[in-house]
């Protein structure tokens, strides 16, 4: 199975155990984001990719399921944020927005202070879904 073994980007992350997949969505900064989020309507869940997070991001991380930025540790702002939200992170990719594209699905696995992305590609997925259906029923 062609299932992605080699992440895309790693990172740091507060000490969490979690895993998420999402479409993701670029926005570089905050003015940009909240004008997103005020004209986006219910779609698939989606991965912010965003420069730095901080306090006045809370409103905008409740419309997504992980974030990926480019600066921050296990230590910042950035992963009190994410703590307190419940929401997967991998921070301090260095380069996440200019790597990462909008719209390509990926995702996130946190495992205790490390994190990675996954790029997943939907012929992968349709794959790995088709072989779980066909454990499932033997």
């Amino acid at each position: 199975m062609d299932v992605p073994t080699n992440p895309a980007l790693t990172g740091e992350c507060p000490t969490m155990y979690k895993a998420v997949f999402g479409t993701l969505q670029i926005l570089s900064e905050f003015k940009e984001a909240n004008k997103y989020v005020e004209t986006m309507c219910e779609r698939s869940p989606r991965i912010l990719v965003t420069t730095e997070i901080d306090w006045s991001w809370t409103r905008i991380l409740q419309h997504f399921v992980g974030v990926i930025t480019n600066k921050g540790t296990r230590v910042s702002r950035a992963a009190e944020v994410l703590v307190i939200m419940d929401k997967p992170g991998v921070l301090g990719t260095k380069n996440a927005t200019e790597l990462l594209h909008s719209g390509s699905e990926a995702q996130i696995v946190c495992w205790g202070n490390e994190a990675s992305v996954y790029l997943v590609d939907e012929k992968v997925l349709l794959r790995a879904s088709s072989s779980l259906r066909c454990r499932e029923g033997a």
